[in-house]
């Protein structure tokens, strides 16, 4: 089973007093992982993209990117890092590889709600 935490929101606003902007929401996830009979918490992390369409409809995309790191405050100082610069979930394979020098993911799951 997976857990997550929520670390940070960032609301986004593309043009001041129209209603184009969306929220980030950046989550650290935990998930326990047992090799030889012994049990370890593996850490990931989850940015989400909440905003709604001009007709009203809500839209949701995100990007979950599991057993990443060997503790918690690796991944929330890597998420901190993120919401600064808001990343939003399809840029953040991309900068976790830059950041890591690594692209071998052993687990990843992307949902982008379709127009």
């Amino acid at each position: 089973m997976t857990m997550r935490r929520l670390i940070q929101t960032v609301s986004v606003n593309e043009e001041p007093n129209e209603h184009t902007g969306f929220f980030l929401d950046y989550y650290v996830l935990q998930k326990e992982v047992t090799l030889e009979e012994r049990t370890y918490s593996r850490f990931g992390l989850e940015i989400c993209k909440r905003a709604c369409r001009s007709d009203g409809t809500p839209y949701i995309e995100y990007r979950k990117i599991f057993d990443v790191f060997h503790t918690e405050g690796e991944a929330e100082q890597v998420l901190l890092q993120m919401a600064r610069n808001t990343v939003t979930p399809i840029s953040m394979k991309d900068i976790l590889e830059d950041l890591l020098g690594t692209t071998d993911f052993q687990a990843e799951e992307l949902f982008v709600e379709a127009v």
